[in-house]
């Protein structure tokens, strides 16, 4: 009888112990967040807390629910490539150098 008392004892102890995240990894989170959502234009950012809000809400079927996980990942993802910022430039360059061989031809037709 001892022994079915402390089997579910143990069972229970476990669970209890489960606790959430520490303030420093709340903070951290908190700040990684901000720094996201500083990033992303009015209408991605009203998206992605969307999102956010259906994935916490957790009542949508389970297809809405990977739907909403993907295109959160999808968002964040984009904006933590690593080339990300420097996509453009590549552009920026070739648009820069067809402007100033325009402007060139501009001069000589004059």
């Amino acid at each position: 009888m001892k022994h079915a008392k402390a089997s579910n004892k143990e069972v229970i102890e476990p669970t209890q112990q489960v606790s959430g995240p520490s303030l420093e990894e709340l903070q951290r989170s908190h700040y990684i967040v901000e720094a996201l959502m500083a990033t992303l234009p009015s209408h991605t950012k009203k998206e992605l807390v969307d999102l956010l809000q259906t994935l916490a809400k957790g009542g949508e079927s389970q297809t809405a629910i990977t739907s909403a996980h993907q295109r959160a990942l999808q968002i964040v993802s984009d904006v933590c490539k690593p080339n990300a910022a420097n996509a453009n430039e590549p552009e920026d360059e070739t648009n820069r150098e067809e402007t100033g061989e325009r402007r060139q031809r501009d001069r000589r037709k004059k």
